[in-house]
C-alpha cells in the first residue's frame, strides 16, 4: 500500500486509507475537508463527514472549524507553525480565491454535514421522505429489549403452553428457557444478512413420546413387584464385575429408581445410574464365563432406554427447530410491533435507507443524495457492516464523486455490536486507491519500535492476509515527551514474565485463579512506585537532546491507565489499588439501576412514603445512606425517645416530599443527615456519591415529566430495578471524578484514547473462546463470506474452527488497541497461565511454523501446551532482540508494595468570567401559532384546532346555536383540542383506500378507548369519515377523492423548518399588498369567495390583528397531510371546528369567515411556501405551476355527500407570483 500524502494525494474516486494507531486520523480528515473546499471549491454542506459516535462528531466539528480559522490566518498573510498549512499555501495557485472560499466555509459552517452514521441515515430519510416512504413522526428508541422480551414470551406461550409435559420438562432440563432464547436473539435478530443454519422444521414427536410412555408404564408396573428381586440380584450375583457394580452404589440406584417411577413419566430424563438396570449394561459388566442374570425388569429397562434415546434424538431436533423458528418469528414480530407502536431503532434507520436505495425509487433516491453531497469522508470505517457499506457504495461509488473510507482494520473490535471486518475487506478490494498512514504522533520512538517487534514476531499477526501489519515510524516532531524513572532511561515496553514452575513447584501451568490474585497486587505495587516521584516526565527536542535538566513534572495518578476486558477484572484491580491507598476510577459499563445505591434508594424512599411502617423504617435506616448500624437499631428498640425522633424525622421527610416535591426533600435529607461526608469516608465513597446524586437527578426528572407522586415514583423505581418495565431509557453509570485517579478502562472504551502509562494485566486470558455446545457465528467461505449462525448443523464441527479463527483475529485486534494506547510506557504480563494457550499473545509470540488453515487455534494451543518456562522465555527473547533495546524483559515483581500518599498540590483560585457580548433577542424558532398568538416563544405542535384569536369575529357571525336537546350526530360530538386530536389521530393512521369497513371500525373503536370517548360515537365517527373519504374534492369532478389516495402517495404530519429572514406584521402586510391581484382558485377557476380577505384585499383588521415582535431565525410547522395525485402535490389540513349544528353552517361564506377569523389563510400560505421549498430542493425539474395542485381545508363536521363539495371543503391554489414574493421576502 502507498503512503498517503495529505498534501498531494489525488482527490478522486473511491480511496481507502488505513490509519494505524496514533497516526493522526482526525488530522487527516480535517486536512481532506480543507482541500475539498480549496481545490474542488465545494461548499461545507456538499461535503459529507460520517463518524460513529456523537462525541466523535462534536470533536470533528471543533477540529475542522479550528483548522478553518488557522487556514484563514495563514492565507491572510499571517505566520503559521503548521508545516502542512504552509505547504498548502505554497501549492495554491490563487490565494485570493482560496481565502474567499475559506471565509465562506467558516461563515456557513453551521450547515456542515457532519453526522453519525445513524444521524446521516435519519436526515436522508427525513429529507427524502417521498422517495424513501418514511414517516415523519416515528419515534426513535435506543433499546428494543422490552419488545424482544415480549416476542420471546409470546413465542414461548405459543409453543409450550399446549406442549406435552414430557417435552416441556426435557426443554427445561436442557436450559431451554425464555431468558436463554432472549440471549440467543440478542442483536442477531437485527442483522439482515445473517444466514441461519440448518434450515429445518419442527418434527412431530408424538410417536416417540407414545413409545416412551408405554415403556415407562411397563417399567413402573414391573418395579412395583420386582423391586426386592432386582436389588437382590444386583447386590449378590457373583458374575457381576464389582468395579462396575459397587455394592455401595446399589442402594443409591434403587432409591433413584423409586423416585423416578413416582414421576409418572412426566420427566423423560433418565437418572444417573439408570443404565445399570438395562440388560445390555449388565451383559458387558459380567465376569468371564458368567451368563447374565435373567429378569423381565432388565428387558423392560432396556426398552425404556432405547425409547429414551429415540425420544431424546427427536426432542433435540425439536429444540433446534424451535430456535430456527424463533428467528423467523422474531424478525416478523419485531417489524410488526414497531410498526404498531410507530417506533424505530437505530438499526432500522440504516435498514430503511438501504431498502429504499435498493427499491424501485432507489436510483432516484441515490441521485438525490448524490446531488446534495459531492464528496464523502467516512471515519472509523473499520467498524462498518454490509448494510453501511452498501449504502455508501450505492450513493458515492461513482467516478464523479469523491469517497474516502478512513479507518484501521487492526482496530476493528466491535464485532459484538454488528461490525463486520469482512465488509471492510470487501470494501478494500473495491477501492480504486489504497493508502496507509504510518507516521505515529502518539508514542515514544522506542515504544513504537517495541510494538513493531511484537507484531512482526509472526508472518500474519492479524491472521488474515487482507489485514497486514505495516510497521509504524516515528513522526518528526519538535518536542518529544519521555518518561524516566529517577532520571534513568528504561525500555518503554516492560514485559513481565511469570515463571509458573517457580510458583506451582511443577511443570503445570499457573491457574487462572492464582494469576488473578497475584497480578493485581504486583501492578498496584508498581503504580505506587511510579507515583512516589519515581516517574519523571522530560521534554526532548527533535535530536533527542534534553531541553532542560530537570523534569517538567512528575507522573500523576491520572497519567496511568489499567486496561481490562471485563468489569470483574477492573474490580480486582480497584481492590488492589485501594489496598495501597491509590485512588482509582472505574469506567464502568453498568446501569445505574443495577447498583447497590439504587437498591438502597428504593428502601429509603419506601420508608419515607410510609413513615408509620416500622418495618420499612428499620430497613431504610440500615442503608449506607442513613448509616444506622444493626447494633444501633437493636438499641433503638429499648430507646423509645430515640425511636420517636426517627419517626418524626421520616414524617418530616414525607411531608416535605408531599408538599414541595421529591428533589427538595432529598436535598434536605442529604444535608440534615450529612449523607455525602459519610459516604465519602468509605473506600469507594466517590463512586457511591456519584451514583446517589445521579439517581436523585433521574428520579426528579421522572417525577416532573410524569407528575409522579410518591407511590408512582416508587413503582417506577422498582420496575426499573427489576427490569419488568425497562422502557426505552438507558441510564449508564456516570463517571466519578477522574482528575487525580488511576483509570480502570475496558479495552473497548479505551479505543481512540491515549495515556502516558498503560498496564495490560489480563491480556493473557484466552478463556473467551466458545463453549463446545454453544451456537456460533462465522463467515461462510463457501458462500461469499456470508455471516452465518450455526445453531446445530451437521457441519458444526467443520465450521467451529472457522469461528474460533475469527474470534482469535478479533482478540489480536483488541491486543493491538490495548498496547497502542500508551504514549511513554507500557506494561505487559505473560507466562504459562491456564487458558493462555488460546489467547492472542500465544499466537503472536509462539506461533507454530505451519498449521492447517482452518485449525489455527488448535495448532497454537497444542504447541503452547508443550512449552516449558524456558521455551516461553526463549521465544520472548526473539522479540526483545528484534526490538533493539526498547523491550525490557524481567520477572514480575511479587513483593508487597508500599502504601501511597498523594502529594499536596496548591489549589488554584478560579473566578467567573463576565459575559460582555450581546444576545440577539430577535432570533428564535417561530411558527404560525406564535405569529397569530403574539407570543415570542411558542412551540409549534401539530395543529388541533385549539387556536383562538382575540378581537376576531364572534360566534354571532355564525348561525345561532340550537338550544334544543342535541341529537347524537357529528355536530354534537365534543369540541376542543382533545376531540380535534382524536380525529387527526384516526385520519393519520387510517388507510384511505382500504374499502373494508371493519378496518376503520377497529381503528376508530381503539382510538375512542384511547381518548376515553364513549363507544356510542363509533358509528357516527365512522360515518363522518366515510363521507369525507368519498366526497369529491372539487366541483364538477368526481375523480379526486381521498379514497383514491394510496398510502404510498401520502405523508402525514410532515414537519418542516425553513430559515426565516427578519419579519414583522408590517413587513407581512407589505408583502401581501404588493400581490393583491391574487384570487383563490375554486375548482380550477377564479372565485370571489376569498376576495374580501387581506390576503390580498379585504378589511385591514384581518392582518392588523397580528401583534408579534420582529423576529428571525427559523419557521417551523406541521402539515397534516401532503398527497400526490396525477403528478401534483396537494396540501391538506383537517379542521374539527364547530361552526353550527346544521350543514348549511358549513357553506363557502361561513367557511371563509372561519378561515378569516383564525387566520388559517396565513397558515396555508406559510405551509405552501414550505412545501414548495421542499419540492424545489428535492425534485429535479420541479415547477410550482406544474406540480403544485392546491390546498384543502377540510371542515370535518360539514362535509356532506348530498350537498356536494361546496360544503365543508375550502380550497385554494395560491398564485405563483405570491409564493415567489413570499419566498424572496421570508426565506433566508
Amino acid at each position: 500500500m502507498r503512503d498517503f500524502s495529505l498534501l498531494n494525494s489525488p482527490l478522486e474516486g473511491t480511496s481507502l486509507i488505513e490509519a494505524s494507531a496514533g497516526t493522526g486520523k482526525t488530522h487527516t480528515i480535517t486536512g481532506l475537508f480543507l482541500r475539498l473546499v480549496l481545490e474542488k471549491g465545494l461548499l461545507v454542506n456538499e461535503i459529507l463527514v460520517v463518524t460513529f459516535t456523537e462525541a466523535a462528531t462534536e470533536e470533528l466539528k471543533d477540529r475542522i472549524r479550528t483548522k478553518l480559522w488557522e487556514a484563514i490566518g495563514a492565507f491572510s498573510g499571517g505566520r503559521d507553525d503548521d508545516a502542512w498549512l504552509n505547504g498548502l499555501l505554497r501549492k495554491t495557485k490563487n490565494p485570493k480565491t482560496a481565502l474567499r472560499r475559506l471565509n465562506e466555509a467558516l461563515r456557513s459552517f453551521d450547515q456542515a454535514a457532519i453526522f453519525t452514521i445513524h444521524g446521516f441515515c435519519r436526515r436522508m430519510l427525513h429529507e427524502n421522505a417521498f422517495e424513501s416512504g418514511s414517516l415523519f413522526d416515528t419515534e426513535l428508541v435506543t433499546d428494543q429489549e422490552k419488545l424482544k422480551q415480549e416476542i420471546v414470551d409470546d413465542f414461548w406461550r405459543k409453543h409450550f403452553y399446549e406442549a406435552s409435559p414430557l417435552f416441556v420438562n426435557y426443554a427445561l432440563n436442557n436450559d431451554f428457557s425464555p431468558d436463554n432464547l432472549l440471549s440467543l436473539l440478542s442483536n442477531r435478530v437485527s442483522q439482515p444478512y445473517l444466514k441461519i443454519i440448518p434450515d429445518t422444521g419442527i418434527p412431530d414427536s408424538s410417536q416417540q413420546e407414545n413409545e416412551f410412555s408405554v415403556s415407562f408404564k411397563e417399567v413402573s408396573k414391573t418395579w412395583q413387584s420386582a423391586r426386592d428381586e432386582v436389588e437382590e440380584i444386583l447386590a449378590t450375583y457373583e458374575g457381576l464385575n464389582r468395579s462396575r457394580y459397587r455394592k455401595a452404589n446399589i442402594p443409591i440406584w434403587i432409591q433413584s429408581m423409586d423416585h423416578y417411577v413416582k414421576s409418572r413419566g412426566h420427566n423423560p430424563i433418565l437418572f444417573k445410574g439408570f443404565e445399570k438396570f438395562t440388560a445390555s449394561e449388565i451383559e458387558i459388566s459380567l465376569k468371564k464365563d458368567y451368563a447374565p442374570p435373567e429378569h423381565p425388569f432388565f428387558e423392560c429397562c432396556e426398552r425404556l432406554k432405547n425409547a429414551f434415546d429415540d425420544l431424546e434424538d427427536i426432542f433435540k431436533r425439536h429444540l433446534l427447530g424451535l430456535k430456527i423458528e424463533l428467528f423467523h418469528y422474531a424478525r416478523n414480530e419485531l417489524t410488526r410491533k414497531k410498526g404498531e407502536k410507530n417506533i424505530q431503532s437505530f438499526d432500522d434507520l440504516l435498514l430503511k435507507l438501504h431498502k429504499a436505495l435498493e427499491g424501485k425509487s432507489g436510483v432516484y433516491l441515490a441521485g438525490a443524495i448524490r446531488a446534495k453531497f459531492k464528496a464523502a469522508l467516512i471515519d472509523e470505517f473499520q467498524d462498518t457492516d454490509p448494510v453501511q457499506y452498501a449504502i455508501f457504495k450505492k450513493v458515492f461509488g461513482t467516478e464523479d464523486r469523491i469517497l474516502f473510507l478512513i479507518g484501521d482494520p487492526k482496530q476493528a473490535i466491535y464485532g459484538f455490536r454488528g461490525a463486520d471486518i469482512f465488509a471492510y475487506m470487501k470494501a478494500k478490494g473495491d477501492a480504486k486507491s489504497q493508502y496507509t498512514l504510518r507516521e505515529n504522533w502518539r508514542s515514544d520512538p522506542d515504544l513504537i519500535a517495541a510494538i513493531n517487534a511484537v507484531f512482526t514476531q509472526t508472518e500474519h499477526p492479524f491472521v488474515y492476509d487482507e489485514i497486514p501489519f505495516q510497521p509504524a515510524v516515528p513522526a518528526e516532531r519538535k518536542d518529544i515527551t519521555v518518561l524516566r524513572l529517577n532520571g534513568q532511561s528504561e525500555p518503554p515496553f516492560q514485559l513481565w514474565f511469570v515463571e509458573a514452575g517457580k510458583i506451582t513447584g511443577s511443570d503445570k501451568s499457573l491457574t487462572k485463579a492464582k494469576a488473578r490474585k497475584m497480578i493485581p497486587q504486583s501492578v498496584a505495587s508498581e503504580i505506587s512506585r511510579l507515583l512516589r516521584r519515581m516517574g519523571q516526565v522530560y521534554t526532548l527536542d527533535s535530536s533527542y537532546e534534553e531541553r532542560r535538566a530537570d523534569p517538567i513534572r512528575y507522573l500523576r495518578e491520572g497519567d496511568i491507565a489499567v486496561l481490562v476486558r471485563t468489569n470483574a477484572e477492573a474490580r480486582l484491580m480497584q481492590e488492589a489499588l485501594t489496598g495501597l491507598h491509590i485512588p482509582s476510577v472505574l469506567y464502568s459499563t453498568g446501569d445505574l439501576f443495577d447498583t447497590h445505591e439504587a437498591m438502597e434508594m428504593e428502601r429509603l424512599l419506601a420508608a419515607i412514603a410510609e413513615p408509620g411502617n416500622e418495618r420499612l423504617l428499620r430497613a431504610g435506616l440500615t442503608t449506607d445512606i442513613m448509616g444506622v448500624s444493626g447494633e444501633e437499631i437493636c438499641g433503638l428498640l429499648e430507646d423509645e425517645t430515640g425511636w420517636e425522633n426517627w419517626l418524626v424525622k421520616f414524617k418530616t421527610f414525607h411531608d416535605l416530599w408531599n408538599e414541595r416535591g421529591f428533589i427538595r426533600m432529598f436535598r434536605y435529607l442529604l444535608i440534615q443527615e450529612k449523607v455525602q461526608p459519610r459516604l465519602m469516608s468509605l473506600p469507594d465513597g466517590e463512586r457511591r456519591n456519584t451514583n446517589l446524586l445521579h439517581l436523585s437527578e433521574v428520579l426528579h426528572q421522572k417525577s416532573v415529566e410524569k407528575k409522579h407522586g410518591m407511590a408512582d415514583l416508587l413503582k417506577w423505581l422498582s420496575e426499573q430495578r427489576d427490569g419488568s418495565m425497562p422502557g426505552f431509557e438507558e441510564h449508564p453509570l456516570r463517571l466519578e471524578s477522574d482528575e487525580n485517579a488511576v483509570k480502570l478502562v475496558t479495552i473497548h472504551k479505551s479505543k481512540g484514547l491515549e495515556y502516558p502509562v498503560v498496564f495490560c494485566p489480563f491480556s493473557w486470558d484466552g478463556s473467551r473462546m466458545m463453549r463446545p455446545k454453544d451456537p456460533f457465528m462465522f463467515h461462510d467461505e463457501a458462500h461469499s463470506m456470508t455471516l452465518t449462525l450455526d445453531l446445530g448443523s451437521s457441519h458444526m464441527d467443520e465450521n467451529r474452527p472457522i469461528a474460533e479463527k475469527e474470534i482469535l483475529a478479533e482478540n489480536l485486534r483488541l491486543l493491538y488497541v490495548a498496547l497502542t494506547r500508551a504514549k511513554n510506557r507500557c506494561y505487559f504480563i505473560w507466562g504459562r497461565f491456564n487458558k493462555a494457550e488460546t489467547s492472542a499473545p500465544a499466537y503472536l509470540l509462539h506461533s507454530p511454523e505451519s498449521w492447517e488453515e482452518r485449525n489455527v487455534v488448535d495448532a497454537i494451543a497444542n504447541k503452547f501446551a508443550g512449552l516449558s518456562d524456558e521455551d516461553v522465555v526463549s521465544d520472548l527473547r526473539i522479540a526483545v532482540d528484534r526490538a533493539g533495546g526498547s523491550i525490557g524483559l524481567s520477572d514480575m515483581p511479587v513483593e508487597q508494595g508500599r502504601a501511597y500518599s498523594p502529594l499536596q498540590v496548591r489549589e488554584e483560585t478560579f473566578s467567573c468570567r463576565k459575559f460582555s457580548g450581546t444576545i440577539d433577542r430577535q432570533w428564535r424558532i417561530s411558527s404560525f401559532s406564535s405569529l397569530v398568538s403574539g407570543l415570542r416563544h411558542s412551540d409549534e405542535l401539530p395543529d388541533r384546532d385549539a387556536i383562538s384569536l382575540p378581537d376576531a369575529c364572534d360566534q354571532k357571525d355564525f348561525q345561532e346555536l340550537d338550544t334544543e336537546e342535541p341529537v347524537l350526530d357529528i355536530f354534537s360530538f365534543p369540541r376542543g383540542a382533545k376531540p380535534g386530536t382524536f380525529l387527526h389521530d384516526v385520519l393519520e393512521h387510517l388507510d384511505f383506500a382500504e374499502g373494508e369497513p371493519a378496518f376503520m371500525k377497529a381503528l376508530v373503536a381503539d382510538k375512542l378507548r384511547e381518548y376515553k370517548f364513549e363507544s356510542y360515537w363509533l358509528d357516527i365517527i365512522c360515518g363522518t369519515i366515510t363521507t369525507v373519504l368519498n366526497a369529491p374534492l372539487d366541483p364538477g369532478s368526481e375523480d379526486l377523492k381521498f379514497s383514491c389516495i394510496q398510502n404510498r402517495d401520502r405523508l402525514n404530519e410532515l414537519e418542516f423548518y425553513f430559515p426565516l429572514k427578519s419579519i414583522s406584521p408590517e413587513k407581512l402586510e407589505r408583502l401581501f399588498q404588493a400581490n393583491m391581484g391574487h384570487q383563490p382558485v375554486y375548482g380550477g377557476s377564479s372565485s370571489t369567495h376569498g376576495a374580501d380577505l387581506r390576503f390580498p384585499g379585504g378589511p385591514p383588521e384581518t392582518i392588523e390583528r397580528l401583534q408579534f415582535s420582529p423576529t428571525r431565525g427559523f419557521m417551523k410547522g406541521f402539515m397534516d397531510l401532503v398527497f400526490l395525485w396525477r403528478d401534483r402535490f396537494y396540501l391538506v389540513d383537517w379542521k374539527s371546528n364547530f361552526l353550527g349544528s346544521r350543514i348549511e353552517d358549513y357553506g363557502q361564506a361561513l367557511l371563509t369567515m372561519a378561515m378569516k377569523k383564525e387566520l388559517y389563510t396565513l397558515q396555508y400560505y406559510i405551509y405552501t411556501l414550505a412545501l414548495d421549498q421542499y419540492l424545489r430542493l428535492r425534485m429535479p425539474g420541479y415547477r410550482y405551476e406544474k406540480h403544485f395542485g392546491g390546498v384543502y381545508y377540510i371542515f370535518l363536521r360539514g362535509v356532506d355527500s348530498k350537498m356536494g363539495p361546496d360544503f365543508g371543503i375550502y380550497r385554494d391554489v395560491p398564485s405563483p407570483e405570491l409564493i415567489s414574493a413570499l419566498r424572496e421576502g421570508l426565506i433566508e
